[in-house]
């Protein structure tokens, strides 16, 4: 099982991003360790994401195909439902907490994958490094 665990755990680390309106946006340095049951904690390389005001849910880079629902946000905290469509398809929970400059996200997915339980979990950290530049 092994063999077709790693390509859905490189899904859940190698993100697609659009590009934010310039100038409007922050930009993040973003940090994933992933973890699957049966497998120990893998670590993707940083990555820069864009991110304006309400857009907090894009800290938690995502699968594509994956979408965001329930959304709710108190103080310093947001939490959200996702569901991912795809191969196999997965649902979950995330949350993510923000401080001056920095912010700490979880997203938990499950499904099944060959009539097994799937559970992924990703650990998010980010720090602010500036403004998007201009989309060229």
């Amino acid at each position: 099982m092994a063999t077709r665990i790693v390509p859905l755990l490189a899904t859940g680390v190698c993100f697609a991003w659009s590009a934010a309106q310039a100038g409007s946006a922050d930009l993040w340095e973003v940090t994933a360790f992933v973890t699957m049951r049966g497998m120990g904690m893998m670590a993707a390389p940083p990555i820069e994401v864009c991110a304006g005001a309400g857009q907090s849910d894009r800290l938690t880079p995502m699968p594509a195909g994956c979408r965001i629902t329930d959304r709710s946000t108190a103080g310093d905290r947001t939490s959200f439902r996702v569901a991912c469509a795809g191969k196999p398809p997965t649902a979950g929970t995330g949350e993510i907490t923000t401080g001056q400059g920095v912010y700490h996200a979880v997203l938990r997915l499950t499904g099944k994958m060959d009539d097994e339980p799937l559970t992924m979990t990703t650990e998010y950290s980010g720090r602010l490094i500036g403004k998007c530049a201009a989309a060229k």
